[in-house]
């Protein structure tokens, strides 16, 4: 049995792809293509698939959001296992606060929950462009330190 075949049987047909265009993975669209391309949305599937990598001397490259990755026009060769695992969990402790993110959130929608929930300190990823000096004329640029707000003008 193929390798593709092993993997479609645990991940199914809609999560294993071969020759996948690497470019419509990645935040500045290049790439050529993977030579098998899967997607996983919990821990056990990637046990799985870097278990099957092993198993055949095939090299497994692990794929988050795709920003701050560049592929080559020859793409990528064995497997590129890209990592779909979507868990949010707060849980407090007398003061703490614990956040539990999956590999696959994206940092501007765990800052929005946060703020959602009141929980401070993660404003900087949330996508609001408050430390540019263009986002607004009345904004400064400041750095977030312990839930407190550093501004070097005003």
């Amino acid at each position: 049995m193929e390798i593709t075949e092993i993997l479609k049987e645990k991940l199914g047909d809609r999560n294993v792809f071969l020759n996948e265009n690497m470019a419509k993975h990645t935040s500045f669209k290049t790439g050529g293509p993977a030579d098998i391309f899967v997607r996983v949305d919990d821990v056990g599937k990637l046990k799985y698939v870097i278990d099957i990598a092993n198993q055949n001397n095939l090299p497994i490259t692990i794929l988050g959001n795709g920003s701050n990755i560049l592929v080559t026009d020859k793409g990528i060769r064995g497997i590129v296992c890209k990592i779909e695992i979507n868990k949010f969990e707060v849980n407090e402790d007398n003061e703490d606060i614990f956040v539990t993110v999956g590999s696959g959130n994206k940092n501007g929608e765990i800052a929005q929950k946060l703020l959602k929930l009141g929980i401070e300190g993660f404003e900087f990823a949330s996508g609001i462009p408050r430390n540019y000096w263009w986002s607004n004329k009345n904004e400064c640029w400041c750095l977030w330190k312990r839930n407190e707000r550093y501004c070097c003008f005003y």
